[in-house]
């Protein structure tokens, strides 16, 4: 290397120069960045809390529009996919919905929120390993979610997994005894196994906290049917009938019950009332209900 002001340390200076202007265009395009990225955050967050705004407001169409701004402006936006999700699960969409809370698991996997209610989705997409999966992680991320533990006592019922099943549902209705929806899950939950007392209790408690609750009601008079106290049986399908007229299976057990204790123009109502109510379902339980109906007619004009 010359010695200073030598013309061969010239170069160095002007390395030493670029380098200098080479680490502040660096630095101004990282400063850009940083300023696009906020300003895209930022905006994003407008949208964001606007959407939450028209979502109080039941405006749910615009409300999902402005999260999907929020998202398109920042797709790592946890929150703006699960309210979204919400929505779209309240829209009745649940494949949207599924899209967007998988995200938001994806993006806070220790969110319990996100998983119980992708789990719930799921359930109505009649997935129910995955849901069952999803609302075993919100459980275990937060044991007192008692919509959780019912969500997920029901996913078990509905598998056929009546252990398990009554196992959570305990945890819902010790967590939150004077709820009732946990107990008639509960109870439904036992009357599939040989715990008939216990779904009964069960039963009596969900109608202490709501009496009006006919399908509670007509699960009590199943219970009832099965052990053959037909008195106990037909009370519960007649009170289950005055809460909701319209619950098929009632008239259907309430005619047989009838027959059975020879109330042949009572039973005769209660077949046609069924027939009427179920339309084209259940095939098999509507024949059988129009053969019972022409042998009771038959036995009528007989007399």
């Amino acid at each position: 290397m010359g010695r200073p002001g030598h013309p061969g340390d010239v170069p160095v200076y002007r390395a030493e120069i670029m380098r200098f202007r080479l680490q502040a265009v660096v630095m101004a395009a990282a400063a850009g960045a940083l300023w696009c990225a906020t300003a895209h955050a930022d905006e994003a967050a407008v949208h964001y809390n606007l959407g939450l705004q028209l979502k109080r407001q039941g405006k749910n169409a615009d409300a999902i529009a402005e999260l999907e701004k929020a998202i398109t402006l920042r797709s790592d936006y946890a929150a703006a996919h699960f309210t979204l999700g919400n929505l779209w699960r309240a829209q009745g969409d649940y494949a949207r919905a599924a899209a967007e809370l998988e995200q938001a698991v994806k993006l806070q996997p220790q969110d319990a929120s996100a998983h119980a209610n992708l789990g719930a989705v799921y359930l109505r997409q009649k997935r129910l390993d995955p849901g069952i999966k999803e609302l075993e992680t919100a459980v275990s991320l937060k044991p007192d979610d008692y919509e959780a533990l019912v969500s997920l006592g029901a996913a078990y019922r509905q598998k056929g997994d009546y252990p398990h099943a009554i196992e959570q549902l305990k945890k819902a209705t010790d967590l939150r005894p004077t709820e009732a929806v946990a107990w008639t899950n509960l109870g439904v939950a036992r009357s599939k196994t040989e715990d008939k007392e216990g779904a009964i209790t069960a039963f009596k408690k969900a109608l202490e906290l709501k009496p009006e609750d006919a399908q509670a009601h007509f699960n009590l008079a199943t219970v009832y049917r099965r052990q053959r106290k037909t008195d106990e049986a037909i009370r519960e399908y007649e009170v289950a009938l005055s809460y909701d007229p319209a619950l098929a299976g009632a008239h259907y057990d309430l005619g047989i019950l009838y027959t059975q204790q020879r109330r042949y123009d009572d039973a005769l109502g209660e077949l046609k009332k069924y027939l009427a109510a179920t339309g084209a379902a259940d095939p098999a339980s509507r024949k059988d209900a129009e053969e019972r109906i022409k042998s009771l007619e038959s036995a009528a004009k007989k007399k």
